[in-house]
């Protein structure tokens, strides 16, 4: 069973609630509600918490398949909402559309500096400044790292290649262990 993240996500939202808030109404783990958001498989004893939480029937939490990857505008949306937002996590799709969609921003800037100076493109880097940072901040969360782990992209060169290579760091999903007893 996939838990339809979307709805799960619209009604946590509604509610005004944060993920913590929700994982601690349900007794779930807050890594647990990320991963539901993400539309992850959903065992009984949570979509009963949950559904319970939210009061709404369980079946209505549920959808037959893995929801899709969101779609690039979408995501470059999502990351601009939350630009200023250092709690939670970003998956890492979501964060390389969200960071396309900053070097676009600032490309286009950049040609547009070349008829009115560098002024318009002194500003944009510091717009994009803060949500860049809370948006490595939660894929780095994401990923199974530190968020203090941005501070070595301030090294030349190598620190920003490094920075990267961890951006890019998936989480291996552990093997649930056999439950044998004697």
């Amino acid at each position: 069973m996939y838990v339809n993240s979307i709805r799960l996500r619209e009604l946590r939202l509604a509610r005004q609630w944060s993920q913590d808030q929700l994982a601690t109404l349900c007794g779930l783990n807050l890594r647990t509600i990320q991963r539901l958001e993400s539309g992850a498989k959903i065992s009984n004893e949570s979509l009963r918490a949950l559904a319970a939480v939210l009061e709404v029937p369980a079946e209505s939490l549920l959808t037959d398949e893995p929801s899709p990857g969101q779609s690039a505008l979408k995501a470059m949306r999502e990351g601009v909402l939350s630009g200023l937002e250092f709690t939670g996590t970003t998956p890492r799709a979501d964060f390389w559309w969200f960071a396309l969609g900053v070097v676009m921003m600032l490309v286009f800037v950049k040609l547009l500096g070349l008829v009115l100076g560098p002024l318009p493109l002194q500003l944009a880097s510091l717009v994009v400044l803060l949500p860049w940072i809370a948006a490595c901040t939660r894929r780095l969360r994401d990923a199974g790292l530190s968020p203090w782990w941005q501070l070595i992209s301030l090294a030349p060169v190598a620190g920003i290649l490094v920075l990267l290579y961890l951006l890019t760091y998936q989480i291996k999903k552990a093997e649930p262990a056999n439950a044998t007893t004697s």
